[in-house]
């Protein structure tokens, strides 16, 4: 008697549980999401399934089982964005979505059928433009310090890349020299995204001095005396300007301001195909970068 009382009661605590649904779950092994999109309005796609907040000021919170789910989000007049989400028992995951003004929507996918996953991509802003920069050089020549002032700019590509000109004036009226010179101009930023970086920075052109005539007693700037120099044979009051091929490398390091300037400090050396003139040495400049 006692082994069917004890039957029948195993036998209705069974029937019990297996009426009990399975999807009642507790709490607890749910996780959720909280959904914040730009614009409002956007339609937020769960696994296929839409979901819609009764109030577009406050994130839409979405109770998950746990596992990986997709989510999508669609607007009229912006780009649609797609990711899956890991969801955890009794945790709570943000995803905050904005999207993109000015392309054109895919139209939501069906219920039950979502479009393909799309990772998220960011438009960066464009880095190509133009830089202008006020030049100052201090250089040896002849023996002897002087400077020079000038400018060079250009077009900048991928802020990394610049290709210009530039012109540069001696700032002494030395008689010997008189110097002037100009070309193009060429930097690459190594780095150029951070505060401070380095920059590999040239120019290559033509330039023109005033040179002195050699005669009997040594070199003339000024006075008339017959011998034969730069300026061949004859009678001369100085030697006109003579012209010469010129390069200058440089190793330079740019420090940002701002957005659109940087300061500018450099070490070179200047090559020229008239060094009989004593015209090459050592270069160090430094300018202010505005623009790209």
């Amino acid at each position: 008697m006692r082994v069917r009382v004890i039957l029948h009661t195993s036998l209705l605590l069974l029937a019990l549980a297996a009426a009990v649904p399975a999807a009642a779950q507790p709490p607890s092994d749910f996780g959720t999401v909280s959904v914040t999109v730009r614009p409002t309005t956007a339609d937020v796609f769960i696994d296929g399934d839409r979901w819609v907040s009764p109030d577009l000021s406050v994130p839409l919170v979405v109770q998950l089982v746990p596992g990986r789910h997709r989510i999508e989000v669609h607007a009229p007049g912006y780009r649609p964005f797609s990711t899956v989400v890991e969801i955890h028992s009794g945790e709570s995951t943000p995803l905050n979505v904005s999207l993109p003004a000015g392309f054109m929507a895919q139209p939501p996918p069906p219920p039950g059928q979502p479009g393909p996953i799309r990772q998220v991509s960011s438009v960066r802003p464009s880095e190509d433009g133009f830089v202008f920069a006020p030049d100052f050089k201090i250089t040896e020549m002849n023996h002897r310090t002087t400077g020079f002032a000038g400018f060079y700019g250009g077009a900048v590509f991928a802020g990394q890349v610049m290709i210009g000109g530039g012109a540069y004036f001696q700032l002494d009226d030395y008689p010997s020299e008189q110097m002037a010179y100009g070309g193009l101009v060429a930097e690459y930023r190594l780095f150029h995204d951070h505060p401070v970086h380095v920059t590999l920075h040239g120019l290559a052109g033509y330039g023109a001095t005033n040179v002195p005539i050699y005669g009997h007693h040594g070199p003339y700037p000024t006075p008339s005396y017959y011998s034969y120099g730069s300026c061949g044979y004859g009678y001369y009051y100085g030697c006109p300007y003579d012209g010469f091929f010129i390069g200058e490398p440089e190793v330079q390091v740019a420090a940002r301001l701002g957005d659109s300037a940087r300061l500018v400090g450099g070490i070179g050396y200047r090559f020229t195909s008239s060094d009989f003139y004593r015209l090459n040495g050592v270069i160090g400049s430094i300018s202010v970068q505005f623009g790209r």
